[in-house]
C-alpha cells in the first residue's frame, strides 16, 4: 500500500448525493470495492436506496447484514456473487468469507420484495475445478440467474495450472 494514493474510506450519502446531483439523468450505479467489498460500507443499503436508480453491486456475499440484505432486495438492484467454490473449498481463495453468511444473503436477495438478477462468479483452481456442475446446480437451486466461471490466472500458493493453454481453457 503506498499512503495517501489510496484513502481507506468508505463512500458517504452525502458524497453519493454529490455525484448523482451532478448527474441527474444517471441510469446506473455500480458498486464494486477497488480495495475491499462494497457491502464493508456500513451505509451500503443507504446508498443503494439514495441512489435511486439501477444498481449493481459485486461481493462475496459474507459481509453485511440480514437487514442490509433485506433493504437492497427492496430495490432495482443486481448482485454478482464472487464463490470460488462449495462451503469446502470457497474460503480457501476468499480469504475469512463464511459460507452460511452467503447462502443467508442469497436467499435473502431471491425472496426479496423485487427478485434481483442475481450472477454467481467463480474462479476455477486445481482445488475447486472437480466442483463446477456442482456449483451451477447450487446456483440454479439457490435462485441465481447465471453461472459464470473461468480457470483463475492467479498462482494460489504453490497450487498453479500447469502451461498457459491449461489455464486459459475449460473443457466441460
Amino acid at each position: 500500500k503506498v499512503e495517501g494514493v489510496y484513502p481507506e474510506m468508505h463512500l458517504t450519502k452525502d458524497k453519493l448525493q454529490i455525484a448523482l446531483d451532478r448527474f441527474p439523468e444517471l441510469e446506473y450505479v455500480y458498486f464494486n470495492g477497488h480495495l475491499g467489498d462494497p457491502m464493508m460500507n456500513p451505509n451500503i443499503a443507504d446508498l443503494v436506496e439514495l441512489s435511486n436508480c439501477r444498481t449493481d453491486l459485486t461481493t462475496n456475499g459474507s459481509l453485511g447484514t440480514q437487514k442490509s440484505w433485506e433493504r437492497i432486495a427492496q430495490h432495482d438492484v443486481g448482485v454478482r456473487f464472487s464463490i470460488d467454490g462449495l462451503e469446502d473449498t470457497n474460503h480457501i481463495y476468499r480469504k475469512n468469507s463464511v459460507w452460511k453468511d452467503i447462502v443467508i444473503a442469497v436467499e435473502t436477495l431471491a425472496n426479496g420484495k423485487q427478485k434481483p438478477k442475481l450472477i454467481w462468479q467463480m474462479l476455477v483452481f486445481p482445488y475447486n475445478e472437480h466442483q463446477v456442475e456442482q456449483a451451477k446446480a447450487l446456483s440454479t437451486q439457490l435462485g441465481f440467474d447465471e453461472f459464470h466461471y473461468s480457470k483463475s490466472l492467479r498462482k494460489y500458493k504453490d497450487i498453479w495450472f500447469t502451461g498457459a493453454d491449461e489455464r486459459r481453457h475449460i473443457d466441460w
